[in-house]
């Protein structure tokens, strides 16, 4: 069947158009440029991740648990989420 890819909906799709989905909506993102730093690059999807996630009424907790986010992620998206609470 191929390499897939499990969308946090349940949904399957192969891995290769994910992929390539990924890399069309990137190049048309200004925020992440092709010569930031790796950490720059994260710190940005991270933020928006935990900000889609509060969107959805999920917390980051939640979201580990599901298997949303990666735990390696667990502290800085914890971090965000206590500062985008903050700012409301």
């Amino acid at each position: 069947m191929g390499d897939r890819f499990i969308r946090f909906t349940g949904d399957v799709i192969q891995a290769d158009l994910n992929a390539a989905l990924n890399i069309c909506v990137r190049g048309q993102d200004h925020k992440i440029t092709r010569y930031m730093k790796a950490s720059e690059v994260e710190s940005e999807l991270l933020t928006r991740t935990v900000r889609y996630l509060a969107s959805l009424a999920i917390s980051v907790n939640s979201a580990l648990e599901l298997g949303y986010l990666l735990p390696k992620f667990k502290a800085k998206a914890l971090k965000l989420e206590v500062e985008y609470h903050r700012q409301g």
